[in-house]
């Protein structure tokens, strides 16, 4: 590490550390509220829609959820027998707020693929999608 850069850690450390025993207060010159805020996911993404698609050769999955910042990640997983599914991808949540719609696509071949989005919450807990059946043209 660099002098700069040890200068630097200090300087944020003694800008945005404040001791257990310390509050928080708002300068008397400002109406600004408190720079940090401890943010609670009390509520849970919901999925709410969820397609698949075949077109040019591609697999095109598209969902929207509510509640989206709530969500923090989405794996796909696909399998060809609807029993075994692997993860195919995965794909980070953004922190829009209320709806969020996401598209994933992938090069595919000539058979049919099933697909499930397992979403995962902030807060860790875990929900599967239904299963979205996705036949090629033949």
């Amino acid at each position: 590490m660099t002098k700069t850069s040890v200068f630097l850690v200090i300087i944020a450390l003694r800008i945005f550390y404040q001791p257990g025993n310390a509050q928080a207060s708002i300068a008397p010159f400002t109406s600004q509220p408190p720079l940090f805020t401890t943010v609670l996911f009390n509520s849970s993404a919901k999925l709410v829609n969820f397609t698949g698609n075949f077109k040019n050769n591609k697999v095109f999955l598209e969902w929207m959820v509510v509640d989206n910042e709530a969500a923090d990640q989405f794996e796909i997983e696909k399998s060809t027998d609807g029993k075994n599914f692997r993860l195919a991808a995965l794909v980070f949540g953004t922190d829009i707020p209320k709806t969020g719609k996401y598209v994933y696509y992938e090069n595919t071949g000539h058979k049919k693929i099933m697909y499930r989005i397992k979403m995962i919450q902030k807060n860790k807990k875990a929900e599967y999608s239904p299963v979205v059946e996705v036949i090629p043209n033949a």
